[in-house]
């Protein structure tokens, strides 16, 4: 009889490795990534990643006023 096989019976299943889909990262792109609204990139906003499952997700925060009054000159 194998006794491995007994005691994995009753032993505690180990709990899947869930990556949080919620946490969003600061990402550093040197090329053009796609957003997760589809929409284009601007000059400046920095870019947030989050990983789903095994595929990055990609989103730019909206630029403020002074990035863009920054832009300008």
């Amino acid at each position: 009889m194998d006794f491995a096989l007994l005691f994995n019976l009753f032993r505690k299943p180990k709990q899947a490795n869930v990556t949080d889909v919620t946490l969003w990262h600061k990402h550093e792109t040197l090329f053009p990534v796609p957003l997760v609204d589809g929409a284009a990139r601007n000059a400046s906003g920095q870019i947030w990643r989050r990983l789903n499952g095994v595929q990055w997700e990609y989103k730019q925060d909206p630029e403020t006023i002074e990035e863009f009054d920054a832009r300008q000159y």
